[in-house]
């Protein structure tokens, strides 16, 4: 079968309405098609699932629609319908004017924020011209202040098809004064139907939000990250080799059981970060009940739907009608992500409460309404980029990868890299890393530099005999951080900052303040060749250290000085400090050298034991030696003996 070609704009057309308004028939009326398919909803006469279809306007613009129940018990249904439309065919029957679910529909269009909708009086045979006109007025001033106070209303008869031209013309119309949906970097749909088909296996369909899935790319499925693979795409009723952000979509799976999924799952094509608290711009209804401090209710976002309990961060309660800023704990996790929007119903699903916009899908547990908190959080509910990077970096401990915040924000890299650079660094510190960028918190930044300087001032003053100072490693454990390559980026890059502040040096691979020099005594080096040659004359044998703090003190030094002497030493590599021993240099060459000649000859490896008798030393440095020739990679242990590595032989 032959691919179709993808049109240039995909857009999703939905319906609202109360019961019996005529939602399904008027879709019937356009394509010619049933979306009530079930046998109850034939027998009953109403909606009760989504229904799925779409209409062929032009060569440029693909159009699914969704068909959704206008019944009082199927609001969450309808929610789910809403998920991720462009525009509305907002259905009254000119006979019974405004409902109940007429109201309710056209709240949660507002709460999902969709700006355009056609306004369809039906069944206009049933009424004189007096009456139409009457209708046609109510409606005008139920609209009023909603986004479809301009819209057009267009009387139709679904039994005659008087007025079909005239309302597909305005569809056409409204189609393409729609701009073209920014794709997004993932590809997120949520599940809305699940089955199974003989032969072909499991079946999931959706609208799909973001980004674009090909037939050849791999599937996650959210939360639950299970890996599956794609038999086959399908869009419109055709299979196709991808579909795009504004689609109806249908995907074949295969390497996942049926059982394995449900409905409100969402689809992408990789990983994503799941989350089970948010922070919200929150809106509730004039119609619902005030919220307290503490609420609950069920959360819909597409066909995703869990309880929730409700923390107002800006208002000790939300009047009815009111918005506020509010951080939601929900019972389940999912892919959630800035700017989706949700409705809320109360706990026993019968009462929409409002609903709104995510505004941080990963914030921190906000424990406590402090004021910065509340104000970050205004500043952030704009959506302003900037202002989105920048809250994430503040409320990170450590560096961030401008990498995340395409994902986070599932937006192209292009677009991050061009908003980094307009961040203000006198808040954010930013360093570049290649193509990527870097960023943290300037607070951290200076706080982790003043840390360095305070810690080698002090090391100096301990160590004054040392020229060098502190190696990478022991610079970077100062910090309560990962060791993961963006945290070890940033501290080199700090460093680099440092060294070109002519605060830091580089010596001998470490780092030192930058005016720091040693000065040796006539004393000093006196002491220094002494300690050298008493190392050096312990051979095989382990030096004490009361030993040599007894030898110091005849020598007019101190504990304190003889650690200083020994560790200039090890600094200029006369000893190594093996496990808190000291051992000069020539004496660990000697045990290295003969090691390697003896493993050379016996390929059945040495023990401790005959180690000890090859070098003429005691047990305590061949096990020194031994451990220090594992560390460099010279042998490998083997239950009680030593073997040279093959890379060695």
């Amino acid at each position: 079968m032959e691919s179709k070609t993808i049109p240039l704009k995909h857009l999703i057309l939905g319906t609202a309405g109360h019961i019996d308004h005529g939602k399904t028939s008027v879709i019937k009326m356009l394509t010619d098609y049933d979306c009530d398919t079930l046998k109850e909803e034939k027998l009953r006469g109403i909606t009760i699932n989504l229904g799925f279809t779409h209409l062929n306007i032009s060569d440029e613009i693909s159009l699914g629609i969704v068909d959704v129940p206008g019944h009082a018990d199927f609001i969450n249904t309808m929610v789910a319908g809403a998920n991720g439309i462009d525009f509305v065919l907002m259905i009254i029957a000119a006979d019974e004017g405004i409902m109940p679910q007429t109201r309710e529909h056209l709240q949660i269009m507002q709460m999902l924020e969709i700006k355009k909708g056609i306004i369809v009086l039906t069944k206009t045979d049933l009424v004189d011209k007096e009456l139409l006109e009457l209708a046609t007025e109510e409606v005008r001033e139920f609209v009023e202040g909603t986004f479809l106070q301009d819209s057009a209303i267009i009387p139709v008869s679904t039994k005659t098809f008087s007025g079909k031209e005239l309302l597909i013309n305005e569809i056409k119309r409204i189609s393409s004064t729609i701009e073209k949906k920014e794709s997004g970097l993932n590809f997120r749909m949520f599940i809305d139907r699940i089955f199974q088909v003989k032969g072909w296996g499991t079946v999931v369909t959706g609208s799909v939000l973001s980004g674009k899935l090909n037939k050849h790319d791999e599937i996650v499925v959210h939360p639950q990250k299970i890996s599956g693979k794609i038999r086959r795409l399908e869009h419109h009723g055709k299979e196709t080799n991808e579909i795009v952000s504004g689609d109806r979509g249908s995907i074949n799976l295969t390497g996942i059981d049926f059982e394995q999924l449900k409905r409100g799952n969402l689809i992408s094509n990789q990983e994503l970060l799941t989350t089970n608290l948010i922070d919200v711009q929150i809106k509730i209804l004039e119609t619902a009940p005030n919220l307290d401090l503490w609420s609950h209710g069920i959360f819909l976002l597409g066909t995703f739907k869990c309880q929730a309990k409700i923390h107002l961060m800006d208002k000790d309660s939300l009047i009815s009608g009111e918005t506020c800023i509010a951080q939601i704990h929900l019972e389940k996790e999912n892919n959630l992500q800035i700017g989706d929007t949700f409705v809320l119903r109360n706990t026993s699903g019968e009462l929409t409460i409002g609903g709104g916009k995510i505004i941080d899908a990963h914030p921190l547990h906000h424990r406590r309404r402090r004021v910065k908190i509340v104000e970050q959080l205004h500043k952030i509910s704009n959506g302003n980029l900037i202002d989105l990077i920048s809250s994430e970096v503040t409320k990170s401990k450590t560096g961030i990868s401008s990498k995340y915040f395409s994902e986070l924000f599932n937006t192209n890299d292009d677009k991050i890299s061009k908003t980094i650079t307009k961040i203000d660094q006198k808040k954010i510190k930013v360093f570049e890393s290649g193509k990527d960028f870097l960023l943290i918190d300037i607070k951290i930044i200076e706080r982790w530099k003043n840390r360095i300087l305070r810690h080698l001032k002090t090391y100096h003053k301990r160590n004054p005999l040392d020229p060098g100072g502190r190696d990478f490693d022991e610079i970077f454990s100062l910090f309560p951080i990962k060791r993961n390559e963006i945290n070890l980026q940033i501290v080199r890059k700090m460093l680099a900052e440092l060294v070109d502040k002519k605060l830091l040096k580089i010596v001998d691979s470490s780092w030192t303040l930058f005016d720091h020099n040693v000065s040796l005594t006539d004393e000093d080096k006196k002491l220094i060749n002494k300690f050298e040659r008493i190392l050096y004359n312990y051979h095989h044998q382990v030096p004490l250290m009361s030993e040599m703090i007894e030898k110091a003190r005849k020598m007019n030094a101190d504990e304190k000085k003889l650690k200083q002497i020994l560790f200039y030493l090890v600094r200029k590599k006369f000893a190594y400090f093996i496990d808190g021993n000291y051992i000069h240099k020539k004496i660990v060459n000697q045990g290295r050298e003969s090691l390697i000649s003896y493993l050379k000859s016996n390929d059945d490896g040495i023990t401790v034991s005959q180690y000890r008798d090859l070098i003429k030393g005691n047990r305590k440095i061949c096990l020194l030696l031994l451990n220090r020739f594992d560390t460099e990679g010279l042998t490998k242990r083997i239950d009680d003996k030593r073997f040279l590595k093959q890379e060695v032989v």
